[in-house]
């Protein structure tokens, strides 16, 4: 019964620690500045399709709490920059592998299979280092 009883306070104070550690997520919203390591995470959408997702990964950051697609007890760590344009992808690629910053105009948590990680930032704005 001891032993029980141990297991049971060790669960809640996890539990505890983890609720405290998720509120503690820097938020981000729409006209935020997004730091992090850039990567090309090449993949296929389930009908086949090529995807080449540029992504920043950084420290865990909060989002909305009315994005129903978040996952709100973890902080978003990988966000996909949404390329349209040669351009775009013309101003990342020399910025593979670096840390880079963007001001995240336009951004919501992953709903598709197209979206390459946990938010999808649709427009964006690279920043000088």
């Amino acid at each position: 019964m001891m032993l029980a009883s141990r297991l049971v306070v060790l669960a809640l104070a996890v539990s505890a620690s983890s609720i405290a550690v998720a509120a503690e997520f820097e938020p981000i919203k729409e006209g935020d500045t997004l730091s992090g390591k850039l990567r090309l995470v090449p993949t296929r959408h389930p009908n086949g399709t090529k995807i080449e997702a540029y992504q920043i990964v950084s420290q865990p950051r909060a989002m909305p709490k009315d994005d129903d697609f978040c996952d709100h007890d973890k902080g978003a760590t990988t966000f996909h920059l949404v390329t349209m344009t040669n351009a775009l992808r013309k101003q990342l690629d020399p910025l593979l592998g670096k840390t880079v910053s963007v001001k995240a105009i336009a951004l919501h948590c992953s709903e598709t299979a197209w979206h390459i990680g946990d938010v999808v930032v649709h427009r964006w704005e690279l920043l000088p280092k």
